[in-house]
């Protein structure tokens, strides 16, 4: 029996959708979230923080910049800014292993949206057993990008109250606001430790 690599085709797909200009070229959620981050969060200057599914890097870029020590994690280097250190950079698929050691901080931006439904609690666990805090963006929609490949992007599509609920089954949701469109938590880490 076949039984199909779902982590390679996942990988395939991103490696190929960084390859479009107009992918690259697009708004970055995650950035737009850095100093939204900093102001709530204020996270002091050597402190670390794993940007997680960091697709070009550009968020984690900034977080460096304001003191921070970025791990990168993706499924794919291939939308990686080239300013990205490459020995601070995971190559995983996010419901996989992947932390190496306990941050601060981790960072996930309109990541969980693009993570098959059935890989959504291990990824959710994993991320929350990085890090003491957790910082998610999730999109609520789904993706126009998608097209350009022939596949979709956004594979869990679900309401504001779908994501609060399995967060809150895995940890305490500090803060939690529907952003009509996509949400934003902030949930402790490390809950089993």
């Amino acid at each position: 029996m076949y039984i199909p690599d779902g982590n390679a085709q996942e990988r395939n797909k991103y490696a190929e959708i960084w390859s479009i200009d107009q992918y690259r070229k697009a708004h970055s959620p995650g950035l737009q979230n850095v100093d939204r981050f900093m102001e709530i969060v204020a996270p002091q200057p050597g402190q670390s923080l794993y940007d997680v599914g960091c697709g070009s890097g550009s968020a984690g870029l900034k977080f460096a910049e304001n003191g921070l020590r970025v791990t990168y994690v993706d499924i794919t280097p291939a939308g990686l800014e080239p300013q990205v250190p490459m020995d601070h950079f995971i190559e995983a698929p996010l419901w996989g292993l992947w932390a190496q050691e306990q941050h601060n901080y981790a960072f996930c931006c309109d990541v969980m949206e693009h993570i098959p439904t059935e890989y959504v609690m291990l990824t959710l666990d994993n991320i929350l057993q990085s890090c003491e805090l957790a910082w998610f963006q999730i999109c609520h929609l789904p993706d126009e990008y998608g097209k350009l490949i022939g596949e979709p992007l956004h594979l869990t599509v679900r309401p504001h109250n779908w994501w609060l609920v399995r967060l809150a089954t895995l940890s305490e949701v500090i803060d939690a606001r529907d952003l009509c469109g996509s949400g934003l938590y902030i949930v402790k880490g490390n809950r089993y430790s």
